[in-house]
Formats: structure tokens, C-alpha cells, sequence
């Protein structure tokens, strides 16, 4: 065995200070926002809510059901849209209560933070900037006192998600183009196995060896967890167990989606910084225009922080919402629709504010954009514009959707999480528009295009476009998987995309996800339903 061995600790349940609404009817009428996330999937009533506020707490949850043999569901901040969060009867737990920060520790380059999992990100960053932790220790005192700034650096789009929630999903962001995925940040966690023991992993102190992961109990008897051995997609990826021979032990959690363990603390890594940058949106006469100066984008140095796309649909309904909302609309007046690009630069004292934005000027003029007609971010208040232009567009085509439903319930949009290794970003866009451009269904191209993941909103306007819809999606996936892309880049595949797990995944390596579930939870009593 790689490293040493860590081990199962036994944690005396509690329901002190923890809150249980118990009843299917209280619970449909006063806390149905429990039984639903941002997916809008329709689950089942659930017979108790735990609200725990501490390890124990939750290990007193689940040895209960455990013993009673109710299926669990784990929710967090209910933010996913593949409605992972959503339950199938049994109990609820929900961790929104879990919010306290645990401890930090100086380490060489930066600190380590500890942290409940219920902590929303926007907290957690806020409390950072202020460095008002609420650590009494030598290191919290000496983090307080120390006159850089540290933060976090995983920015998914949801910024009200949770600590949990994203490790469990390896959740992602505009600004993972520079700093990747959450997995990158995680040191430690503490997880509730579904038998309620305590399950302590920090990584580094055990990697798979010969097929499996080796953990000893309290008693001293070893403990053999199967290890993932398929190949995965090299490409920005949130679907099935994370796989690699040698891995650490605690990446078989992250983005395991919660179905192996209540992921309860966490504990990450901090980052210097964030350095100083400006942020800018370039439009540009076509797609190809646009396309062109992503991929010299990403070959620029010192690395954008972010690289996002809007194509024509997405412009043209922005400035719609735009000319709706009035003088007081957040929307900047569009300068053109041919396809933009929002992009963040760094800058030093070597190169300066100036010359860098002087070097963008150039880049987006040879690509044939008009810098003159260039938005760009420098302060607080511009950032904010930006940021709203960027968050603006899917609650704009929600707000569609929901006329859409008016009419008829069943219709929802079909959008797709696909991403593909570099050299294949222009085939992927435009086997889209090639299959796109046979159909009547209304759609927009969007995303996080530096990573290659683009956001392919379809809304259908009535069912038969819906299914059109759900059958031009399978074949989108197929496509991406065959150039080497994944089938779900950062939203997981929760209840909703299991279908597309198979496509992306052999029989061997689903079976190979199977054993290690039965291995941690024989009876399938955590969030059963969810990925496989």
C-alpha cells in the first residue's frame, strides 16, 4: 500500500441541538422546497427532515435510517440541475445548518481551511476578504493580522452553493480555466458512510495499490475499498468516479455526487491572491472570428483567467431583455451580433494595467474586432455590469420556459453539459449547428468556451419539439464522447443524465462504479437514484 493507512473512527451519535420535522403531510405543506432543486424534477415526499448541526449529528441521522432501512437524500444548498438533490421517499437530510468555520492552519505558500459543509461560497469568500474566520488560534489571529489576501479559488455560477455541495459534485466555473476544478483545492474531508461510521481521508495517506484502497477500523481490522481502473476523458469532467491508477483515496469522493458518503467537513487549500485583472467582452463580425481568438486566447501568457462565449441567438435575446427592461436595465447596449467573447486578463507591475490592455487591442483587432467598440471591466462597479451580462441570459430562457409552461407543463429546456478536447471545438460547434440547422427548435450557444464546454440550450415550444429536442441531445453526446469530450463537464449526472453515463462509459466501468457503491453501501440507502 501506497502512503499509510488512515482509518474509520467511530463518532458517538447525537441529536443534540439538531431539528426533525417528521410527517409526509407537514412536510408537503410547510417544506416542500426540500423536496425540489433548480432541476424542477418532481421526487417523492419524504417522511423526516434532519437538520443537523454537527458531525455527530449526522452520524445519529444515518445510523437511524440505517437501522430502519429508509433510503437517505442529501441536500445542500439545492442548486444542481440534475436533481441529485431531489428525494425518492425516506428521509431528508438537509446541511444548510452546518455553516461553521472549523479551524485554518498556516502551511508553506498559503493556508488550510476547515470548514462545516452547509458554508454557502459566497460566505465563505466574503468572510475571506474581511478575514473575519472567528478562529481564536495562534493561526487564525496570525491570518487576520497578515496583510495578504488569501481566498478560495473554485467560482462555480451559483454562488450560493455549498462547500459540500461542490465537493460532492467537483463543481467548476468560469475562472477553472486558470485555476481548475474544485478536486484541485480539496485536502481533507470528513465523511458519514452509510452505515454511520466516520470516515477521516486527507490526502496523500492512501492511494490505491493493486485494485483497491486499504482503511483501518477503530479495531485495527483492515478495511478494502475497490478502486475505479477505466480510463477517463482528459477534458474538463464531472460524470461517474473519478479514476486513475495510483489515485488518492479521497478523490473517489469528490464528485461522487454523495452516493458513497455525507461528505460533513471539509478542509481546502487557499490561494494568494486573486492578482490583479480586468475583465473585457469582444465582439466580433462571425462565429468563426470568434472561434479564432479563443484559440489564440488560450495560448496567450500569462493564461486568461476566464474564456467565455455567447453566440447570435444569445446576443440577440440579451438585447431583447435589454430594450424590455428599460434605462434601468444592468445590460450594456450591444454593439453586434455576430458572437462575442468575455474574457479576464491578469497584469503585473512589470507589464502594467496599460500594456496589457494595449496587447488584448491587438489581439481582437487581428481577429476582426473593433476595439473601439470593446467593453472592459476595471472597477467594482464594471465587474458588476459584466458579471451580470454573463449570469443574465439563463434566467432569461428560463423566463421563456416558464411561458413555455403556462401552455404545457411538460415543456422544460434541454441543455447540454458537453465538452471536448481542444483540437475538436470547432467540429463540435459545428456539428451542432450542421444538425440544428435541419430543425425549428429555438437555441443558443453559450459557455465556458476556454475549457471547450459550451452551454447548447435547446427550448422547444411544444412536445413534439421536446422530444426532437431529447433525441438530438443523445446524439450530441454521442458525438462529443467519440472525439475524446465527456457527456457532463460540471453539473454531473445526478437522476436526470444516467442515460448518457452509458454512453460515455463501457458496461465494465459502470460495474466497476456498482461494486465500489455495494462495497460502502450494500443496501443502497444513500440517495438511491442518483448516477447509477
Amino acid at each position: 500500500m501506497s502512503g499509510n493507512s488512515t482509518g474509520i473512527f467511530s463518532v458517538s451519535p447525537s441529536r443534540d441541538g439538531m431539528r426533525i420535522i417528521e410527517g409526509v403531510d407537514r412536510i408537503q405543506r410547510d417544506y416542500s422546497d426540500y423536496l425540489r432543486d433548480e432541476s424542477n424534477y418532481s421526487g417523492s415526499g419524504v417522511e423526516a427532515i434532519f437538520f443537523p448541526k454537527s458531525v455527530e449529528n449526522i452520524v445519529y441521522a444515518v445510523k437511524l435510517a440505517a437501522g430502519k432501512g429508509k433510503p437517505i437524500t442529501v441536500s445542500g444548498g439545492r442548486t444542481g440541475i440534475c436533481a441529485g438533490a431531489v428525494p425518492l421517499g425516506g428521509y431528508l437530510i438537509s446541511l444548510e445548518r452546518m455553516t461553521k468555520i472549523l479551524g485554518i492552519k498556516k502551511k508553506s505558500g498559503g493556508y488550510e481551511l476547515k470548514a462545516q459543509c452547509g458554508i454557502r461560497l459566497n460566505e465563505l469568500s466574503e468572510r475571506l476578504r474581511a478575514k473575519n474566520l472567528g478562529i481564536h488560534t495562534d493561526d487564525g489571529k496570525e491570518f487576520e493580522k497578515n496583510p495578504g489576501s488569501y481566498f478560495y479559488p473554485p467560482d462555480p455560477t451559483e454562488t450560493s452553493a455549498t462547500l459540500g455541495g461542490t465537493v460532492a459534485t467537483n463543481a467548476s466555473g468560469a475562472r477553472t480555466f486558470f485555476y481548475g476544478p474544485t478536486r484541485n483545492y480539496v485536502v481533507a474531508l470528513e465523511v458519514v458512510l452509510p452505515d454511520g461510521e466516520l470516515l477521516r481521508v486527507r490526502r496523500g495517506e492512501v492511494r490505491e495499490e493493486n485494485g483497491y484502497f486499504i482503511v483501518k477500523r477503530e479495531n485495527g481490522s483492515a478495511f478494502k475499498i475497490p478502486a475505479p481502473g477505466y480510463p477517463m476523458p482528459w477534458v474538463k469532467h464531472a460524470a461517474g468516479f473519478f479514476s486513475s491508477k495510483g489515485m488518492d483515496l479521497i478523490d473517489l469522493f469528490i464528485g461522487s455526487e454523495g452516493i458513497l458518503g455525507v461528505i460533513a467537513t471539509v478542509t481546502v487549500r487557499l490561494v494568494e491572491g486573486p492578482p490583479p485583472s480586468f475583465g473585457a467582452v469582444a465582439f466580433f463580425k462571425d462565429e468563426g472570428d470568434a472561434l479564432e481568438f479563443v484559440i489564440h486566447s488560450r495560448k496567450v501568457e500569462p493564461k486568461p483567467l476566464a474564456i467565455e462565449y455567447f453566440d447570435t441567438s444569445s446576443l440577440i435575446l440579451l438585447d431583447e431583455t435589454r430594450r424590455l427592461q428599460g434605462p434601468m436595465s444592468e445590460i450594456p447596449d450591444i454593439p453586434g451580433t455576430g458572437g462575442a467573447v468575455y474574457f479576464e486578463s491578469t497584469y503585473d507591475d512589470g507589464d502594467g494595467l496599460r500594456g496589457r490592455i494595449n496587447f488584448w487591442s491587438e489581439v481582437i483587432k487581428d481577429h476582426g474586432s473593433n476595439p473601439s467598440e470593446t467593453w472592459c471591466a476595471l472597477t467594482k462597479r464594471d465587474f458588476s455590469r459584466l458579471k451580470y451580462f454573463r449570469h443574465a441570459l439563463p434566467e432569461c430562457i428560463n423566463s421563456i420556459i416558464a411561458r413555455l409552461k403556462q401552455v404545457d407543463m411538460r415543456i422544460y429546456k434541454v441543455g447540454t453539459d458537453m465538452a471536448v478536447p481542444d483540437e475538436h471545438l470547432k467540429e463540435m460547434v459545428s456539428y451542432y449547428r450542421s444538425l440544428l440547422g435541419k430543425s425549428r427548435i429555438r437555441y443558443l450557444i453559450f459557455g465556458h468556451i476556454g475549457n471547450n464546454h459550451l452551454h447548447l440550450n435547446m427550448i422547444p415550444e411544444n412536445y413534439a419539439e421536446l422530444e426532437e429536442a431529447k433525441a438530438l441531445y443523445m446524439m450530441f453526446a454521442r458525438k462529443a464522447v467519440s472525439l475524446g469530450g465527456t457527456v457532463s463537464a460540471e453539473h454531473g449526472i445526478g437522476k436526470l443524465k444516467k442515460e448518457y453515463l452509458r454512453v460515455l462509459f463501457p458496461v465494465q466501468a459502470i460495474e466497476d462504479m456498482m461494486r465500489i457503491k455495494r462495497t460502502l453501501d450494500p443496501e443502497n440507502i444513500l440517495n438511491p437514484g442518483t448516477m447509477l
